[in-house]
């Protein structure tokens, strides 16, 4: 097995948990992942296909580009999400508008590290939690 850091381009450090605290901090814990792109449609008899991409960014572009591909260039607001760069919009729209099981997503897919990779490769980061201000009364 490889380790982990040989294969730094394709791994990344993603946020795997939030914990909020009562004293108004929140602790952030990043672990070690890969981002994926999974597809379940017409293709493959039903079953589920997944690609691994070196960034978020490049799997979201690989599944808003298979959305056109299979078909969603016929959709007006899917074209007009593509063009205007929202990806995820155009996944969502992909989902939106298939038949039931059907499927286009992206999302960090975790390695499972044994206890010392995972101490070794886990961050673990307390800050003062960020508070959204209150929406004024109207």
């Amino acid at each position: 097995m490889r380790r982990v850091s040989s294969l730094g381009t394709w791994i990344r450090s993603v946020t795997s948990g939030l914990i909020y605290h009562p004293d108004g901090t929140q602790t952030t814990i990043k672990s070690p992942a890969v981002w994926t792109l999974a597809h379940r449609g017409y293709s493959g008899g039903g079953r589920l296909d997944v690609w691994v991409y070196p960034t978020k960014k490049a799997a979201l572009q690989a599944g808003a580009d298979l959305a056109l591909g299979c078909g969603m260039d016929q959709d007006e607001k899917t074209v007009i999400l593509y063009r205007a760069g929202r990806l995820e919009a155009v996944l969502e729209r992909y989902e939106e508008l298939s038949r039931p099981g059907h499927l286009l997503r992206v999302q960090a897919a975790f390695l499972q590290l044994d206890e010392a990779e995972a101490e070794q490769h886990t961050t673990v980061r307390r800050t003062p939690q960020r508070r959204k201000r209150p929406d004024p009364v109207r």
